[in-house]
């Protein structure tokens, strides 16, 4: 009678956190945590003090800078630094970066 309560096998707790993070919205809202982050892990406090916004939509990166001469500088290499960020992330997740 009682053989359902003594079907229940525990799991672990990695088990268990990894299952919570495989569902579909939380593991794409950590993914576009990491990317918005790599932005100012990847080009450090200098740059990072004339950034006002940076999010990710639709596999393109937006900076929201708050220096014209740096927008422009980092508008010649922007290539470069999406191979940069793909690469410090371990996968292709940003096709184009915009700078605004």
């Amino acid at each position: 009678m009682n053989q359902t309560k003594n079907n229940f096998e525990p799991k672990s707790i990695k088990t268990v956190l990894k299952d919570i993070v495989d569902q579909k919205q939380l593991k794409r809202g950590i993914e576009t945590t990491r990317i918005c982050n790599a932005w100012g892990e990847i080009m450090g406090e200098n740059i990072t003090k004339y950034t006002d916004e940076v999010r990710f939509s639709n596999q393109t990166l937006y900076i929201q800078l708050r220096s014209a001469p740096l927008k422009m500088e980092l508008g010649y290499r922007t290539e470069a630094l999406v191979k940069r960020i793909n690469s410090h992330l371990g996968g292709a997740f940003v096709k184009k970066i915009a700078l605004l």
